[in-house]
């Protein structure tokens, strides 16, 4: 049986800084989770002053420690946050945050939980297998400009002169140099090398370099973000994605906060309470305060107006896009106007019109073969039988057998093609391969914010070089121990940017695991994995031989605001995968679906007008056995 660990730290009673909403927080949440929680709940409990630093980690070691594979470890803060300027190289922003416990305000020592230790206290966990999750309804930016609305009262501190950041995060980095092992997350799909590390799941009350607030709510003092994550939860129920609950919470903050705005940082398509993955979509609608809108913008490959989502399990209704942001698009119904309670819900959409030219496919070989090969195209809607699209070609032989050519990934072998369920798998193969292209070539055509970002390699074991055609190679060692390097991400504008670096592999697969998406100050560069190297390695199945290689494109994409990731993860092709190509049969994974063929043009929309403020950089990467 599951069992759900959970450790509840509310504190108002700090010294000379006192809160009035954060106990009623955690006692809320508490509440929730025991009606929700299931039998198998065991419950710890720190308030005011019994939560000091030591006791804080001890709590999370020991209570939340006590996880096994499958169990989940719920951490909700409520409290002051703080921050100060840094050098360590892993804080991107230039600041370093802190959870201020009760006895982080008596001056002397460190008695205050810092982010970098809190998270790997918490990742140590993950990594047995556990379900780990984090609500931290605190400042992460104390040092904030804005000021707060009237009423609200900020949940931040300044840095005080007595607390000392921690040292500069080389060591686990340069531990892993000096004992030549470790690994750097999935070959295939992420981090090139071993399996991804697991880590845990954060919902954060506002951004790095802002405030959060409390104030009266339903009649008692509360976090505003505690308070909206629990209406979340009481609508949408414990099994409800992380993804969506923080699209319904986010919008109840900005409608009283307009200047908090709520983080997650890990898997969208995971409930909440237990880790499961939530069939769904990897595209949201909900209404904001700027009216129906939809987590789907330039920045995903959406062109321009008049392209069309349709809801799921919503009996075909659409809405059609009226503006795109870089982030999203406003949009409006088609078939009828929503009633008022249907803006307190959140709807997984599918794109119904493409905002793209579908890949152009040619055919080649015996009529038969060819005939099936187009039937199944019919139904596949990224593709298209000739076009301007990205082309693609099968050419089938005469003894059942095609092969499938025009993308840049590593060549795939022979298909089998001898019935219409094998025409409809090679029909999927085509359509993954147009979705990876689609996520590998999104570029900003104002090339502006794109010729101020970059990606950076630096050699730690191996060599790295350069070729004439502009790749870069990283090679093997003499004796074929797998290159390292560590990876930075630089921004050299004048603008803090949102930023994800992904790894889209020659097995048709991207993963954001690199930098999976955070800020980065004007003139600060992010660092993959959190500094921690990045192994090189030749995928399962490809022998490491003289002349072996493989090859991976490390695609940073950059915004002012955060972007949603879930259409940017894609697992490895495999013909054994679930179906992508066809109508209703398409999965939740990445990319721009969509479940009927659009009415009239494929190419919904026309060119866009205005790109917005986004953009990208890529390394064309090559591994090589020498």
């Amino acid at each position: 049986m599951r069992t759900v660990y959970a450790l509840f730290v509310g504190i108002d009673d700090y010294p000379g800084a006192p809160l009035r909403g954060c106990v009623n927080d955690v006692r809320e949440a508490e509440g929730w989770l025991r009606r929700h929680g299931g039998p198998a709940t065991r419950v710890r409990t720190l308030h005011d002053a019994q939560a000091t630093r030591a006791a804080v980690v001890r709590a999370i070691e020991e209570h939340l420690g006590r996880g096994g594979p499958g169990d989940t470890a719920l951490l909700w803060f409520s409290g002051h946050g703080s921050e100060c300027a840094t050098d360590d190289p892993r804080e991107a922003t230039g600041m370093c945050q802190a959870l201020v416990c009760h006895d982080s305000l008596d001056a002397g020592g460190q008695p205050l939980l810092q982010d970098t230790e809190l998270g790997a206290l918490l990742d140590a966990i993950a990594g047995r297998g556990v379900h780990v999750v984090a609500v931290l309804d605190c400042c992460h930016a104390g040092g904030a400009t804005r000021e707060t609305l009237a009423g609200a009262t900020a949940r931040g501190v300044e840095w005080r002169p007595w607390w000392r950041t921690s040292g500069h995060p080389g060591g686990a980095a340069a531990r892993a140099d000096r004992s030549g092992g470790g690994t750097g997350g999935p070959r295939d799909g992420g981090a090139p090398g071993g399996p991804e590390p697991r880590r845990h799941v954060l919902l954060a009350a506002c951004r790095p370099q802002e405030r959060a607030h409390e104030a009266e709510l339903d009649g008692r003092v509360r976090g505003c973000f505690s308070h909206a994550l629990l209406q979340a939860l009481h609508r949408l129920g414990p099994t409800a994605a992380n993804g969506s609950l923080h699209a319904l919470a986010e919008t109840r903050v900005r409608s009283l906060h307009p200047f908090q705005h709520p983080g997650l940082r890990g898997p969208h398509d995971r409930s909440f309470l237990h880790g499961d993955t939530v069939p769904g979509s990897p595209f949201l609608l909900r209404h904001t305060t700027s009216g129906w809108e939809v987590d789907c913008g330039y920045a995903h490959g959406l062109r321009a107006t008049g392209a069309e989502f349709t809801l799921l399990g919503e009996d075909g209704r659409r809405v059609a896009v009226t503006a795109v942001r870089p982030e999203s698009a406003l949009v409006e119904p088609v078939d009828r106007r929503p009633l008022p309670a249907e803006r307190d819900r959140v709807y997984p959409v599918t794109p119904s019109a493409l905002a793209f030219p579908p890949a152009a496919v040619t055919v080649l070989g015996p009529p038969g073969a060819v005939r099936m090969v187009s039937e199944a195209l019919t139904g596949a809607p990224l593709l298209a039988e000739g076009g301007d699209g990205l082309p693609l070609r099968v050419e089938a032989d005469g003894d059942g057998r095609a092969r499938v050519s025009g993308g840049d990934g590593h060549p795939l072998g022979p298909l089998p093609l001898r019935t219409a369920a094998d025409a409809g798998r090679l029909a999927d193969c085509l359509t993954h391969i147009a979705r990876w292209h689609h996520i590998r070539d999104l570029a900003n055509p104002d090339p502006w914010l794109s010729s101020l970002v970059r990606v950076t390699i630096e050699p730690l074991v191996g060599t790295v070089g350069h070729t004439a055609t502009g790749e870069t190679v990283c090679t093997y060692t003499a004796d074929h121990r797998e290159p390292q390097v560590r990876v930075r991400v630089h921004n050299d504008s004048p603008l803090e940017l949102w930023c994800v670096l992904l790894d889209l592999t020659d097995s048709y697969g991207s993963s954001p695991s690199l930098y999976e998406g955070d800020f980065i100050g004007p003139g600060r560069a992010g660092l993959a994995r959190h500094g921690e190297p990045v192994w090189l390695r030749l995928p399962p199945g490809r022998a490491v031989v003289r002349g072996a290689s493989t090859r991976d494109w490390l695609k940073a994409i950059v915004a002012e605001n955060e972007l949603n990731t879930a259409p940017f993860r894609l697992p490895p092709w495999s013909p054994a995968a679930p179906g992508a190509a066809r109508g209703a049969t398409a999965p939740a994974g990445g990319g721009l679906l969509r479940l009927a063929p659009p009415r009239g043009s494929r190419d919904a929309g026309g060119p866009a007008h205005e790109v917005g403020r986004w953009g990208t950089a890529m390394i064309d990467l090559r591994t090589v056995v020498p």
